[in-house]
């Protein structure tokens, strides 16, 4: 798989305007690869706006498709907060 650890995403939204993502991480769920990217822009409100999405290939071509089916966002995401959570906790472990 492509690294995409470094890696700044643009994505296009259906009105033409851009949206500039970061990599969160990737998240094995029902047998299927989920790429968590996390919008670099500051909202208005202050929350940041969390993509899941599948890293697909097509004549040699990557691009990320969002899904859209509600269970897959709630248990993607839910991994990647458990994941980013147990992270935190381990740097705080080895700072120390």
């Amino acid at each position: 798989m492509t690294d995409l650890h470094d890696a700044v995403v643009e994505l296009t939204g259906p009105g033409g305007e851009v949206f500039r993502f970061r990599y969160g991480a990737t998240i094995p769920y029902a047998g299927q690869d989920y790429v968590v990217l996390l919008e670099m822009e500051d909202t208005e409100d202050g929350e940041e706006q969390i993509l899941v999405t599948r890293l697909e290939e097509e004549n040699g071509e990557m691009s990320f498709v969002v899904a859209e089916e509600e269970d897959v966002i709630s248990a993607v995401f839910a991994k990647y907060v458990a994941l980013s959570t147990q992270t935190g906790l381990d740097g705080l472990t080895d700072a120390e």
